[in-house]
């Protein structure tokens, strides 16, 4: 005699599917969150060695302001000024640069780790790479802002115009309001782009992924956040982080390819 399903037995098969979808079970899934979950722990542990260096952190920026004024691309000021004539402009950045970067990156992760799996290992540890040696930067060598820097003639858009304000309350705690370089901004923006040109030939996709460090690095000056040497920066320990992942198994960097679906790898 057959059994009748129970809302016990629903619930299992629904647990086993759910752990089928998971390209190497929810044991591994788990793993991978958690090595990335360090990874942001030990980016909280940057943000507190630096704290008590604000004099350092702005003697630093001032540094970087005279540097680009020297090779004449201190372009933060008339930048921000020019797009201030569009409020609605300055609202988009605000929000832009508060709200889509991490949620991008967590997505492009997710997406390499379920649909482009024989890739992630690669990709992850290029990611976990940059992140290592952004933070050895943030660490030595803190950085203020230019919202941060009186002189710079940069002003805090979030503060003034966003309800993300990194000076005070809970994005004050989880912020280094101190690592402006490099760029971790425009870092994972070239990632994600990095990855889209390797892991897909799809058209569109492609467009997206040229046009998104475009607009984050629009974002990061607008804003008052980065200089241009800070997105410099956020490229160079991307390239480095490559570079060595790539040393040590070139034959893990995959080709791109068209399909994308994990149902069309079958």
């Amino acid at each position: 005699m057959k059994r009748k399903l129970s809302l016990r037995d629903s619930g299992l098969e629904l647990t086993r599917s759910w752990r089928g979808a998971l390209p190497a079970g929810g044991r591994d899934a788990l793993r991978q969150f958690f090595i990335l979950l360090a990874c942001y722990a030990a980016y909280d542990v940057a943000r507190i060695v630096v704290r008590g260096r604000e004099a350092v952190a702005q003697a630093n920026a001032q540094s970087i302001i005279n540097a680009e004024k020297a090779l004449h691309i201190y372009v933060e000021p008339f930048i921000q000024s020019k797009a201030s004539s569009f409020h609605a402009l300055i609202v988009f950045m605000d929000w832009f640069y508060a709200n889509v970067h991490l949620p991008a990156t967590v997505l492009t992760l997710v997406w390499i780790y379920l649909y482009r799996h024989e890739a992630f290992g690669f990709f992850r540890n290029v990611f976990l790479t940059m992140n290592a040696l952004a933070m050895m930067v943030f660490a030595v060598l803190p950085v203020a802002p230019p919202r941060l820097v009186p002189t710079s003639g940069v002003v805090d858009t979030l503060f003034l115009y966003s309800t993300s304000n990194y000076r005070s309350g809970v994005m004050s705690f989880v912020t280094n309001q101190n690592a402006a370089l490099p760029s971790l901004h425009i870092g994972y923006a070239v990632f994600l782009s990095l990855v889209v040109f390797l892991l897909t030939t799809n058209r569109l996709a492609r467009v997206l992924a040229a046009v998104y460090p475009v607009l984050v690095f629009a974002a990061i000056i607008i804003t008052g956040n980065h200089y241009v040497i800070d997105a410099v920066a956020g490229v160079v320990v991307l390239a480095v982080a490559f570079a060595v992942n790539y040393g040590f198994a070139p034959q893990s960097v995959p080709e791109a390819i068209t399909v994308s679906t994990r149902d069309r790898d079958a």
